[in-house]
């Protein structure tokens, strides 16, 4: 008896252990045919360039006064006058963004290290028209400046926008041409934009130059400043 017992148990639980395996087989395989699929999906990554060209509308000034003399109190008071009639002159011109640069002030000697005397310098920037920049450079000039250490040139901050806008729509469209150029060759289809991110807008550093002594009757034409974006599309095919 006790033996019957235990084979019936046995064959009981040998029962519940085939139907416990029949049921975790069912309720995985709905599953499965998502996960296949998901597999399945390819995805082409591209990365687009944009650059736009705009026109420069104003320069961007670096200028200053540099003077050498015996007494160190001497040299900064000529600087100081001097640079406040070029200051007054500036705040009565279409002069924007004005602002010290820098100053400085310190000794020089000779070949057997005596003290010689001083060199001052001060230097300011600001932004100017194009078209007013010339005749102010000459104005200042004449009013004690022998330092013009920069000149760059830079679209308006409107049109910076507007570029920085068109340069994204440019990036997108050569992502999308290069797409397409690598699906058609392999024959394949391209479905959709399943994500796309921005990697990059600038607008580089205008091109600078100085000018080593500063001149008069000095003719100034402006160039132009780029604005680029980057982006990566991601398209489903």
């Amino acid at each position: 008896m006790e033996l019957r017992h235990n084979a019936q148990n046995y064959r009981g639980q040998r029962h519940q252990t085939i139907w416990c395996l029949g049921l975790l087989v069912v309720s995985l395989w709905p599953g499965m045919p998502s996960a296949l699929a998901q597999g399945r999906e390819r995805v082409l990554e591209v990365t687009g360039q944009g650059t736009i060209s705009l026109p420069a509308q104003f320069t961007e000034v670096e200028l200053g006064v540099e003077i050498r003399g015996n007494n160190a109190n001497q040299v900064q008071t000529e600087i100081a006058q001097r640079l406040d009639k070029i200051i007054q002159t500036l705040r009565q011109k279409p002069a924007e963004k004005l602002t010290t640069t820098g100053v400085q002030l310190f000794p020089f000697y000779g070949e057997r290290q005596q003290l010689l005397g001083f060199v001052g310098r001060n230097t300011v920037r600001f932004r100017l028209p194009i078209t007013q920049t010339g005749a102010v450079l000459d104005e200042l000039v004449r009013q004690g400046v022998n330092q013009i250490t920069r000149l760059s040139f830079v679209a308006s901050e409107q049109a910076l926008e507007q570029g920085r806008t068109q340069a994204l729509q440019a990036a997108v469209q050569d992502a999308q041409k290069q797409a397409q150029a690598v699906l058609q060759v392999l024959q394949l289809t391209p479905k959709e934009v399943v994500g796309i991110t921005i990697l990059d807008t600038s607008a580089p550093a205008p091109r600078g130059f100085a000018l080593a002594e500063a001149r008069v009757n000095t003719p100034i034409v402006g160039g132009e400043q780029l604005v680029q974006a980057q982006v990566k599309v991601e398209i489903r095919y």
